[in-house]
C-alpha cells in the first residue's frame, strides 16, 4: 500500500511539472501576442481582434495549468502547518524543559543549579539503550532550542561511578561532524575521570584476519587479557584522539590491500566508557581507527609498540581458546 501510494504521489508531481512547464509557455506566447498588438495600435493600424482573442484565450488556459501547482502549495502549506502545530503541542507536553541557545549547548549548558560540561572520552553512545533489555537511559525532560520546536531528549546514564552522568540524544549528524553528548557536573569532572581511569576494563577482540582453519575471523570473543599494565598507555591515547575531535570526521575503518588486521573494544562495566580500536599492520607499519576516526601518524608512532604488544597478546590468547575449544569437543 505505501508503495502505491509512492506511485500516485510521484505521477502527481510528474503531472504537475508538466503542467507548469505549459503554464509558463502559454503565458510567454501571450504575453508576446498582447505586446505586438500594442505596437500596432501604436502604429495606428487596424486592430487585430483575432490575435487579441487568442492572447486572452492562451492567457486563460495558462492561469488554469498553474492550478495544480497552486493546489499543490496550499496543500504543502497546511500540511506544513498541522506538523508545525503538531510540533508545538510535543513540546508543551515536555515537564522538564531546559531552555538553550542554538548549538551552544554542545560546550556545556546550566541544569539544576549545575554547570554541566561535555566529556569527550564518552563520545561514543553505543552502549546507551533507553529501551529494552539493555536500558540503562532514564528520561529525564528535553533541551529545547531557543523559542523554536527543535529539542533533544535528555538522559540520565545509569552507572556505576557514584556520580550524575548525563546524556543528549541527537538522531543524526550533518557532515559527519560528531561530538559528545555525555555531560557531567563542571565539578565532579575530574573525578569522574579519575573513577573511570582507573576502572577495570573489559576487552574483546575480533581477528578478521586470522587464519581461515580457526574460524575466528568473523567471531568477537571476550578475552581475559587484562590491559592494567598498559592502561596509562592506552588511556593516553584514547585522550590523544577523542579530547578534540573539531578537525575530525569519522571514516570507514574497513582497509584495501594486504593488512593485517584485528578489531578490539574496551569497556567499562555499565557501559559509560567503550573504545572500539581497529588495527591494521603490515610488517612495521600500523594504520590505526580509533571509534571511527583515523588516528593520525604521529600518535600511532608514539603507541606503536604498546599496540604490538597487545595484539600479540590477544591473538595467542583467541588462539588458545580455539585450541582448549576444539579439545573441549573431541
Amino acid at each position: 500500500m505505501a508503495g502505491f501510494s509512492i506511485i500516485l504521489v510521484t505521477l502527481w508531481f510528474g503531472f504537475v511539472l508538466l503542467s507548469t512547464v505549459g503554464a509558463l509557455v502559454l503565458l510567454v506566447i501571450s504575453l508576446i501576442l498582447f505586446l505586438i498588438r500594442g505596437k500596432a495600435q501604436n502604429g495606428r493600424k487596424a486592430k487585430a481582434p483575432v490575435r487579441k482573442g487568442i492572447a486572452i484565450t492562451l492567457l486563460v488556459f495558462g492561469c488554469l495549468l498553474l492550478l495544480p501547482l497552486g493546489i499543490t502549495a496550499c496543500v504543502a502549506s497546511m500540511g506544513s502547518g498541522l506538523l508545525n502545530m503538531g510540533k508545538i503541542q510535543e513540546v508543551e507536553a515536555i515537564e522538564n524543559k531546559i531552555y538553550v541557545q542554538s548549538e551552544d549547548w554542545k560546550n556545556g549548558f546550566d541544569y539544576d543549579g549545575k554547570e554541566l560540561v561535555p566529556v569527550p572520552l564518552f563520545i561514543n553512545d553505543a552502549q546507551y539503550h533507553s529501551s529494552g533489555k539493555y536500558q540503562n537511559l532514564e528520561k529525564i525532560g528535553a533541551l529545547i532550542v531557543g523559542s523554536s520546536t527543535t529539542y533533544y531528549t535528555f538522559y540520565q546514564v545509569e552507572n556505576d561511578s557514584g556520580y550524575e552522568i548525563y546524556y543528549v540524544k541527537v538522531e543524526s549528524f550533518a557532515g559527519g561532524e560528531y561530538y559528545s553528548r555525555t555531560f557531567v557536573d563542571k565539578e565532579d569532572y575530574d573525578a569522574v575521570l579519575d573513577y573511570y581511569g582507573n576502572e577495570e576494563l573489559s576487552l574483546r577482540a575480533l581477528w578478521q584476519s586470522a587464519p581461515e582453519y580457526t574460524g575466528l575471523r568473523n567471531l568477537w570473543e571476550s578475552l581475559d587479557l587484562k590491559p592494567d599494565d598498559r592502561r596509562g598507555e592506552l588511556l593516553a591515547l584514547f585522550h590523544a584522539v577523542l579530547d578534540d575531535v573539531s578537525d575530525r570526521r569519522r571514516v570507514s575503518t574497513s582497509r584495501q590491500g594486504d593488512y593485517e588486521c584485528i578489531a578490539l573494544t574496551f569497556q567499562s562495566d555499565d557501559g559509560v566508557l567503550f573504545v572500539k580500536l581497529y588495527i591494521y599492520t603490515k610488517d612495521e607499519e600500523m594504520i590505526l581507527y580509533l571509534n571511527d576516526y583515523e588516528v593520525e601518524s604521529e600518535i600511532v608512532e608514539e603507541y606503536k609498540a604498546m599496540l604490538f604488544s597487545l595484539i600479540e597478546d590477544a591473538r595467542t590468547e583467541l588462539l588458545q581458546k580455539q585450541k582448549e575449544e576444539k579439545r573441549d569437543v573431541f
